[in-house]
C-alpha cells in the first residue's frame, strides 16, 4: 500500500504553512485524495513530486497560473516563457545594481560628513572638474541629481560671497557638450581647504560659511568656493543641509 501523508506532515516536511497547499489546490495545482470516512486530505508520493515542481518553478519567478500550464506546454513554449523570465530578472538585476550604487553614494556621504567633523580645514585637491548650471526643470540633469545628489554643487567667490550659483558637477570630458554660457566653474588650481558647511533648513537658510571663510583668510588668500551637497539631516534638534565645501587657496 502506497504511503499517504496528512497536510500537517506535508507542511512540516516542506517547512511551509498548510494554507499554502490549500491555496495551490484551489488554483488547480494540487489534487490530493480524500479519506472516505472524514474527507481529510491525504497526499501521495506523486503529490510530493508535484509540490517540489511547483516550488522549483516559483523559485524561478513563475506565477501560479504559468506553473499550472507547464505540463501542457511544448518545449518551445517552455523556452519562450523562460527567456521572458530571464529578461525580467536581468532588468531587476540592473535596478538592484543601481539601487545598491545609490546606497553606496549615501554611505560615502555619511562617511565624508563624519570625517569633516573631525578633520577641520584640511588642505586637499578638489574632486570636481567642471560645474554647469542646473535648473530643476532640466529633466536630464534632474535625473543625474536623483542618481547621485553629491553632484549638486554651489559656486561662490570670497570677494562676492552673497552671489551664489547652483549647478551640477560633470566630468571634464563632458564640458565640451555644454555651451560656454552654462559653465559656471572649471578647475584651474590644485590647492583647496575643505570644511563642513551647515545650512539650516529654515527661513533665510542661515549658514556658517562666512565664519569659515574668515578663519581661513587669517592664514591664506582665498578665491572660489565650491560646495558639494552631502545630505539633509538633524543635528541638535535642527534640520541642516550639509555640504562638503572647498575653498580655493591662491
Amino acid at each position: 500500500m502506497d504511503k499517504k501523508f496528512q497536510i500537517g506532515e506535508i507542511a512540516r516536511f516542506f517547512d511551509m504553512p498548510a494554507s499554502t497547499f490549500r491555496y495551490w489546490e484551489e488554483k488547480g495545482l494540487l489534487r490530493p485524495g480524500k479519506k472516505t470516512e472524514n474527507q481529510y486530505r491525504e497526499y501521495a508520493i506523486e503529490d510530493l513530486m508535484t509540490i517540489s515542481d511547483v516550488i522549483f518553478y516559483k523559485n524561478l519567478g513563475l506565477e501560479l497560473k504559468e506553473i499550472r500550464g507547464m505540463d501542457a506546454a511544448t518545449p518551445e513554449q517552455h523556452g519562450k516563457l523562460f527567456s521572458e523570465k530571464l529578461l525580467e530578472l536581468e532588468h531587476q538585476q540592473e535596478l538592484l545594481a543601481r539601487r545598491m550604487e545609490k546606497l553606496r553614494y549615501h554611505m560615502k556621504a555619511l562617511k565624508t560628513l563624519k570625517e569633516l567633523k573631525t578633520q577641520v580645514y584640511q588642505e586637499s585637491d578638489i574632486d570636481t572638474d567642471c560645474i554647469v548650471s542646473f535648473d530643476l526643470i532640466e529633466r536630464d540633469k534632474l535625473r543625474q541629481y536623483i542618481e547621485n545628489p553629491y553632484l549638486y554643487s554651489r559656486v561662490q567667490h570670497t570677494q562676492t560671497l552673497p552671489q551664489e550659483q547652483r549647478g551640477l558637477t560633470i566630468p571634464a570630458e563632458m564640458s565640451s557638450l555644454f555651451p560656454k554660457s552654462s559653465i559656471l566653474w572649471q578647475k584651474k588650481a590644485n590647492r583647496y581647504v575643505t570644511f563642513l558647511l551647515r545650512e539650516e533648513v529654515t527661513e533665510g537658510f542661515p549658514n556658517n560659511l562666512r565664519e569659515h571663510v574668515s578663519r581661513i583668510q587669517e592664514s591664506h588668500r582665498t578665491g572660489a568656493i565650491i560646495s558639494r551637497f552631502l545630505l539633509c539631516a538633524q543635528e541638535n534638534g535642527k534640520t541642516y543641509d550639509f555640504y562638503k565645501t572647498f575653498i580655493e587657496i591662491i
